[in-house]
Formats: C-alpha cells, sequence, structure tokens
C-alpha cells in the first residue's frame, strides 16, 4: 500500500547521509525529517512479532500500520506517518536493533 519513492531509496541505498536528509525532507517534510532523526538515533528496534519506533511513545509498526496518533487520527491511515516511513528505510538500510524475544513479553515483564 505503501511505498517510499525513488528518489528516497536510491538515497537509502547510499547510507545514512545528507543526500537521504534532503530526499527525505523535500518527499515527506517534517515527517521524512523525523524519520531521518529516528534512524540517526537508533530508535527502530526488531522485535519477533512488530517493529518498535521510540519517539514519546514506543510506537509499533507492522507493515503499513502504525499505532501513533499521527497516522490514526491526523493523516487518517491514508499515507505514512514518520515511523512507517522510518521502519522502511530501516529495513533497506538494515539499521535496526534487533531482539530475539516477542515485543508483547518484553512489554509484560517491562510493567512488572
Amino acid at each position: 500500500m505503501f511505498e517510499l519513492n525513488d528518489e528516497v531509496i536510491k538515497a537509502a541505498k547510499k547510507g545514512l547521509n545528507y543526500e537521504l536528509y534532503k530526499a527525505l525532507l523535500l518527499s515527506y517534510g517534517k515527517r521524512g525529517e523525523k524519520a531521518f532523526f529516528y534512524l540517526k538515533e537508533k530508535r527502530v528496534k526488531k522485535y519477533k512479532d512488530f517493529f518498535v519506533v521510540v519517539g514519546e511513545n514506543e510506537y509499533v509498526v507492522e507493515g503499513n500500520f502504525c499505532t501513533c496518533m499521527d497516522f490514526q487520527f491526523n493523516l487518517k491511515a491514508r499515507s505514512m506517518c514518520a515511523h512507517i516511513i522510518a521502519v522502511k528505510l530501516a529495513r533497506i538500510m538494515k539499521t535496526y536493533d534487533s531482539y530475539d524475544v516477542y515485543y508483547l513479553d518484553f512489554m509484560t515483564k517491562k510493567k512488572r
């Protein structure tokens, strides 16, 4: 459903640099800029069941869905939020921390 544009994909294959920042900013505005920040700050996490992006809260991203308010209310699930953009890029660039546990199990233990 949601795909990154060719210019962003091409820039992502060259790494986390100014070219990618510029492509994201021109293509997705502030959301693209935030996605770049999440990548730069290594805030994308891959669990066995979901990707999670750490922002003000932890946002679960699965495919073309995100638990953030921006995606659900402002965008009304019609376009990508910064978290979905960041996950799509992290998958291309292989720049995420990987955890060999289920996020749901991790959250249950974290609350204890």
